[in-house]
């Protein structure tokens, strides 16, 4: 059902005919004699100054040479009126069902006007609008609705509003537009990417996420780092392009730099064992599942050998200073080693902390 709109009044929408007749009223012409004076039938001017018809491109050249006023101020005139009255009748199309979704959407309305993709001060029924646009969707109940190809990683346990998980999605697709990669994933040149990806985590000095995006887009993989909003407990979000190269969003909602960087291996694992594909829609990707045990063991073996992770635990040495060195012997960073010996229970959550790294959305 259609809700009525509290913004502009369809009574402020002025016809542009009306200007014409204010104007001859002004001047003491009648509609016969500009008629006569035009060339243009009087039924058409009178149905123009009725508002019954718009100003044709003709009628707007006769007007110049017989009031002496730029045909381009009735185009115009004509333009404005046309654009204003589509906007009205635009938001006259907003249901009551999206007035309930904008509320959930608020997060992601906040952070769109910080990202200035709308002006900071609208009111809700122009929200409603301002999103359509930006998100290109003609109906904010169409959200849910959105299946684009790839895979997903989620965590069952937390709420998942579905018009918020559908605007997270359309964003990722929106910014995958974005696309610089060109040349073709290749898994051959998996562990030439797996040490470098490694060099960009010991960086001292570096921009992280544009590092990581020209490193990936290198080897055939744009990636991108998605603000993440209540109601999408989404980690991580991947799908292959027509041309064989793939698209990487991952979210820093976890905030901890070891859970980021597994989560970015486990999606190139995905990538390197087939798991998505040109033909594949959505998928959910809980830990149960055969394909994301096997992404599980991508990350973990990449990151840290096995080989070497095997003797590191069997000399049951856990002091700082020999995580320090079989993490340097690894070529990672202390904190993917404490957190594995955290997941795994070898540490506490509270042990090394101070060498636990977060990240925080910085735009």
């Amino acid at each position: 059902m259609a809700a009525k709109i509290t913004g502009i009044s369809r009574d402020l929408i002025i016809h542009p005919g009306k200007t014409i007749g204010d104007i001859l009223g002004a001047r003491g012409i009648s509609q016969v004699e500009l008629a006569n004076s035009t060339g243009i039938s009087a039924a058409y001017i009178s149905n123009v100054i009725a508002g019954k018809k718009n100003i044709s491109a003709k009628f707007a050249q006769a007007l110049e040479y017989t009031l002496n006023i730029p045909k381009s101020f009735w185009l115009n005139l004509q333009a404005n009126y046309d654009a204003e009255l589509l906007e009205y009748m635009e938001a006259e199309t907003i249901t009551d069902d999206e007035r309930k979704i904008i509320r959930s959407l608020n997060p992601i309305i906040k952070y769109l006007k910080g990202k200035k993709k709308f002006h900071a001060m609208v009111e809700k029924c122009e929200s409603v609008l301002m999103v359509r646009q930006v998100l290109r969707v003609s109906n904010l109940a169409n959200l849910p609705n959105i299946v684009p190809q790839g895979a997903f990683r989620m965590e069952d346990s937390k709420k998942i509003d579905p018009y918020v998980l559908g605007a997270w999605l359309r964003m990722c697709q929106l910014y995958g537009e974005q696309s610089i990669a060109t040349t073709k994933f290749d898994s051959g040149k998996i562990d030439e990417l797996v040490s470098k990806l490694k060099d960009v985590m010991m960086a001292k000095d570096g921009d992280l996420q544009n590092d990581l995006k020209e490193l990936m887009a290198n080897y055939g993989i744009d990636f991108f780092i998605i603000k993440n909003f209540q109601g999408a407990p989404v980690q991580g979000y991947i799908k292959q392009k027509n041309d064989g190269t793939y698209q990487m969003f991952l979210t820093i909602r976890r905030a901890y730099a070891d859970i980021f960087w597994f989560s970015l291996f486990h999606e190139l694992g995905h990538i390197v064992n087939g798991d998505v594909s040109k033909n594949n829609k959505f998928i959910d990707m809980d830990s149960s599942r055969e394909c994301e045990k096997k992404a599980d063991e991508f990350a973990s073996k990449n990151l840290l050998s096995i080989e070497g992770y095997d003797a590191f635990l069997k000399k049951k040495d856990f002091s700082i200073s020999a995580i320090k060195k079989f993490a340097d012997q690894q070529k990672v960073m202390p904190y993917v080693v404490i957190g594995r010996l955290q997941k795994e229970k070898y540490l506490s959550y509270q042990q090394y902390s101070s060498y636990k790294l977060k990240y925080i959305w910085a735009s």
